[in-house]
């Protein structure tokens, strides 16, 4: 974890100027894609051209997400918007797995149909120009990401990152076209682009896959990074080695950049620690984790009682508490 602090307004900023360069990138590139497939009237390229759009107006929607986890919890909202950020990226990766499956039963029955002509020279023309504009956004991202820090960025960087290589696959492609064309096999040509696409689909399925399973899993309120769990406990026991606790249990639930986390100390009925220090560590504690998440909501839960340390973290155990009449 770093330990790089970062002001959140300059954080935010930040993000929303990526966010606008992202949908900058997107005209860009759907306007060369759809430039580029009347020209040489290639599915892949197609591909290409359609999903900027698609990410464009997801974009706008970015946008509004960001200012509105910017504010804080409030009655009606009482954990705050943190959990549009994963459910907007769930939707980027429905939304590039409906893509995928598209162009996957466009380029199988073009298969089964004689495959598709196209113009491969202009095709390799496209590739080399949507190459280096991928690659360049992606790196400009990358950059931009160290300052925000931001997942709804980083899922934009990857779309980008993976485009670029897309685009030099779709380029040596279309060149091996231009090759087979040259030593007499043209009949293979017209297959090339849709072969390209059954390869193009195999590389980037993981990528959407990937997005809906991280995101899903942040939605549905599971977690299961043990390594933020280690990093979490450590925190929590540097801070808390001076109280004399006798079991301390630490659960956390991540949405997006907002972080939730509780923790539950045993105590004995006999220690001195009074609310006036309850309140000291539980402040010590949030200003501790404060450093690494801008977005906290901590509970510092004590008892005498082992049974609620034990049921925060579903263990069974045996209430042999009595309740007296």
């Amino acid at each position: 974890m770093s330990n790089r602090k970062i002001p959140l307004d300059h954080k935010i900023a930040t993000e929303k100027r990526a966010i606008k360069l992202v949908m900058v990138g997107d005209i860009l590139m759907a306007v060369l894609g759809l430039v580029f497939y009347y020209l040489t009237e290639s599915q892949a390229i197609l591909m290409d051209g359609v999903y900027p759009f698609i990410d464009l107006v997801a974009g706008l929607l970015t946008l509004r997400v960001v200012s509105l986890m910017a504010q804080q919890a409030s009655q009606s909202q009482p954990f705050g918007y943190a959990i549009f950020e994963p459910v907007l990226n769930f939707i980027k990766g429905v939304l590039i797995l409906l893509v995928i499956l598209v162009a996957f039963y466009a380029s199988v029955e073009a298969i089964f149909h004689g495959g598709r002509h196209i113009d491969a020279h202009i095709a390799v023309f496209y590739s080399v120009i949507a190459s280096v504009l991928g690659f360049g956004l992606a790196y400009v991202l990358y950059h931009m990401n160290k300052t925000a820090q931001s997942s709804l960025i980083h899922v934009d960087l990857q779309g980008w990152l993976t485009g670029g290589i897309l685009s030099i696959a779709v380029g040596l492609s279309f060149g091996a076209a231009i090759w087979m064309e040259a030593i007499g096999h043209e009949e293979w040509v017209p297959y090339t682009d849709p072969v390209v696409i059954l390869i193009l689909i195999l590389l980037m399925l993981p990528i959407p896959l990937k997005i809906l399973k991280e995101n899903g899993l942040q939605i549905i309120g599971r977690t299961d990074d043990a390594e933020l769990m280690r990093f979490l406990n450590q925190e929590v026991e540097q801070v808390f080695e001076p109280v004399a606790y006798l079991d301390m249990k630490t659960r956390y639930l991540q949405a997006g950049r907002m972080m939730y986390v509780q923790v539950y100390i045993q105590l004995d009925d006999e220690t001195p620690f009074d609310i006036r220090q309850q309140d000291v560590y539980r402040d010590r504690l949030y200003h501790h984790l404060k450093q690494t998440y801008d977005y906290l909501s901590l509970d510092v839960i004590y008892t005498a009682q082992p049974i609620w340390v034990m049921r925060s973290i579903g263990e069974n155990h045996t209430d042999t508490t009595k309740t007296e009449n």
